[in-house]
């Protein structure tokens, strides 16, 4: 991958990040992933530590995301649960 192309790539990354399009994401390190493994050491130190920044960011994203989806889902849960008992409790009212 030639150097624009790689600012091309990190500057998507950048994007995907912003946006949490975590499917780009994937689609985006998976193509990162096999252009550094095939040329390692074409990359420049400062470069691959910016790469390594915004891999961090990324991961704390992923991670945060992560979190509140599983808040959401416990929230929903307990709602459905007070569903079910709200429901149970009518019909025994009713009987």
């Amino acid at each position: 991958m030639k150097p624009p192309e790689l600012d091309h790539l990190e500057s998507a990354l950048r994007v995907a990040l912003a946006a949490q399009d975590w499917e780009r994401l994937t689609a985006l390190d998976a193509r990162l992933s096999a252009w550094l493994a095939g040329a390692p050491a074409a990359i420049e130190r400062a470069r691959l530590a910016r790469l390594c920044a915004l891999y961090r960011d990324i991961l704390a994203a992923g991670s945060t995301a992560g979190a509140e989806l599983e808040q959401r889902l416990a929230l929903l849960s307990r709602e459905r649960e007070g569903q079910l008992a709200y429901a149970q409790a009518r019909q025994w009212e009713g009987a």
